[in-house]
């Protein structure tokens, strides 16, 4: 029996977790065969750095080494080898040739337009986004990342993938790796072991924001998705990712100022990488992000919020309604709706049938939150392609309103979960999973039940001045430091996955005898290692909780190494406080639904909670934070340590590591 054979036996059963630690074994088995007894020439397995064509996709050369196809049942895994360089670069450069004026030369190789304003930016081999990742479930991937950035680091989290068996490629620094150095090259090797529509994008510093982010899509012979039936196409151009820009480097605003462009708010979006920008009474004429259909098809479109501050977006096409199959990897029962809220960090799988006339129509993306005030938003085009010469022309600009709302108009995601019977409103609890939902997540009270309660501690002058506490300065003036349970995460001095013996144990938070993690006795608020010891193999439910006054944020939670079940969601009110959640959680299961969706991403509504569920099968150390970059590098953070050391595989030899270096000092 093949590889790939034994891989699909268990495909099943890793829906529900019962194999992800056979199939992690196996995983370990074939890297440790592959590297100690085969050396592989990777020049040979090296990917194109564009996406490939409709037609190299649809109809691959036999013997082809190119990982972005559509997956065969019993086709052997592919290695997939990536080479990146990560450097300083600017949009509207000297490869851009006479853009705009000059349309096509806008397009030419390792031109990066954004909005068409002109500023620095980092890039990974000059494009935004960054390269896509396009493989099949069960092949290989191994990314060289190239550090070529002057006096900074990086290191690449791989959204959306659980990296069971290679907890040390999740690309977190300082818990998983350390940083990757100026001048140096570090190499993941994982195996695509989850299927869905990911992405991956840099966790070190803000670089995120300028650019380090990019596709990740995992795919699975039709046969396997329940939902395969619906749609006709899925191709590699048919992505939507959308990202948050600014017009000044994103560290110009960390901590923030007072006066003159304060905050973090988005100037523009983009959509692809492509867009327009208003400055002042005149728009920039760069081109705008395109998708190519034809007439009478089904295509699956694969969503990607890759945002970063903490205006969420509302996508909306024109004349198109969108049938949700997808969220974060996992598949949906099938539900039609007009328009997606998207938060940073979510992904979303659609099928969009082209039954209507001959394009163009506008894709729209509407910030949402702060971004309202200032109505920023982004278009992008859908074409349909071969129409005959009469086809519509594209409409004039709609601007920020957009289109009409149709009757019984329907919106996925609304925020605050303000999805109530009538209100046209479909929140995440009310999805549904086409998969069984194990008894022990659905019927059965947890092994651990944590409450994370989180928001922002206001530093005043003279605490500000008398430490150093990681803050951010707000749009109204107010020096906060963000926290869960009101500790502020810091990182610790060496990853304590690699090197736990490096990490100083008055480093950590401490604990109580009840074993919950607080702040040292006589401290409402503090700045420590925040890390949660779970057992390994439990049943764990976490309550995410905002207490804050009702607000524009929904602060979207993200987990690593994990997909959770959603169980509840809502907001407190006078009726219905935190402290009433948590002792009923005690006495009984709470589940809006009957088969409750994963994923591994979720906005928590303003002043409320939401109450998420998973099997803690996967060992190490597992970032959780809220996916708004300046929170969580202020501190919104907490690391969930699931099982001992001896649970997790060993790194590869020569691994690198790090620390501080603070030797003892002798007189002479």
């Amino acid at each position: 029996m093949t590889f790939w054979h034994l891989f699909l036996s268990f495909k099943v059963a890793v829906r529900s977790g019962a194999a992800r630690m056979f199939l992690c074994v196996l995983f370990a088995c074939a890297v440790g065969v592959t590297s100690a007894s085969t050396p592989v020439d990777l020049k040979a397995y090296l990917q194109p750095v564009n996406d490939i064509d409709r037609d190299t996709y649809l109809h691959p050369k036999e013997g082809s080494n190119i990982c972005a196809r559509e997956c065969v049942l019993g086709e052997e895994p592919k290695i997939c080898y990536y080479e990146w360089t990560v450097e300083n670069y600017a949009t509207i450069s000297d490869a851009c040739g006479g853009c705009p004026d000059n349309v096509t030369d806008c397009f030419n190789d390792q031109c990066v337009t954004a909005d068409g304003y002109e500023r620095g930016i980092l890039t990974i081999n000059r494009r935004i986004p960054a390269p896509s990742i396009e493989v099949c479930l069960g092949d290989r991937i191994i990314i060289d990342i190239i550090n070529n950035m002057p006096g900074r680091t990086i290191s690449i989290h791989w959204h959306g993938i659980f990296q069971q068996g290679s907890q040390f490629m999740d690309g977190v620094p300082m818990v998983t790796q350390c940083s990757i150095y100026e001048s140096t090259t570090f190499r993941y090797d994982f195996y695509a072991n989850n299927e869905g529509t990911h992405f991956y994008h840099s966790h070190d510093g803000l670089e995120k924001l300028d650019g380090l982010e990019g596709n990740l899509v995992v795919r699975t012979p039709k046969e396997y998705d329940p939902n395969g039936n619906l749609y006709d196409f899925d191709l590699p151009e048919h992505k939507i990712f959308i990202s948050d820009w600014m017009r000044l480097p994103a560290d110009e605003h960390f901590p923030g100022l007072r006066g003159v462009k304060s905050g973090q708010d988005a100037n523009s979006f983009l959509i692809n990488g492509r867009g327009r920008t208003r400055i002042g009474t005149k728009s920039t004429t760069t081109p705008y992000g395109q998708i190519n259909v034809k007439a009478g098809n089904r295509y699956r479109l694969r969503v990607v919020g890759g945002l970063c501050t903490v205006c969420p977006v509302k996508l909306t096409i024109d004349g198109h309604t969108l049938l949700v199959i997808a969220t974060d990897g996992n598949p949906v029962a099938p539900v039609r709706v007009d328009s997606i809220n998207l938060f940073s960090g979510e992904r979303y799988d659609v099928v969009l049938e082209t039954n209507n006339a001959g394009g163009p129509y506008w894709i729209l993306v509407q910030g949402l939150a702060t971004c309202v005030d200032q109505r920023v938003y982004q278009l992008g085009v859908l074409a349909y392609e071969g129409t005959a010469s009469g086809q519509r022309s594209l409409p004039e600009d709609p601007g920020y309103d957009g289109f009409p709302l149709p009757k019984n108009y329907r919106i996925l995601n609304p925020e605050n979960a303000s999805c109530n019977y009538g209100s046209g409103g479909i929140c995440a609890t009310q999805l549904v999973n086409p998969n069984p939902v194990p008894k022990d997540i659905l019927k059965e009270l947890p092994d651990i039940n944590y409450v994370l309660t989180f928001g922002f501690q206001g530093l005043d002058t003279e605490a500000l001045f008398n430490s150093y506490d990681r803050f951010i300065v707000s749009p109204l003036g107010d020096t906060l430091s963000s926290t869960v349970n009101n500790i502020s995460f810091i990182a610790p001095p060496a990853p304590p996955l690699t090197q736990p013996d490096d990490v100083p144990a008055d480093v950590y938070c401490p604990t109580d005898s009840d074993g919950l993690v607080r702040c040292p006795e006589g401290k409402s608020y503090c700045l420590c290692v925040h890390v949660i010891k779970i057992p390994l193999g439990s049943v764990v439910q976490l309550l995410l909780s905002d207490k804050s006054p009702r607000s524009d944020l929904n602060h979207p939670f993200h987990l690593h190494g994990y997909a959770f079940y959603v169980m509840e969601m809502g907001v407190y009110s006078e009726d219905f406080t935190e402290e009433a959640l948590i002792e009923d959680l005690g006495k009984r299961v709470r589940a809006t639904s009957s088969a409750p969706i994963l994923k591994d991403t979720l906005a928590i509504p303003s002043g409320g909670y939401a109450v998420i569920k998973f099997k803690a099968n996967n060992p190490g150390y597992w970032f959780l934070h809220c996916h708004f970059l300046y929170h969580v590098t202020s501190g919104m953070a907490v690391t969930l340590h699931v099982g001992e050391h001896s649970d997790v595989p060993t790194p590869p030899a020569g691994f690198p590591k790090c620390g501080s270096f603070t030797p003892k000092v002798y007189k002479d």
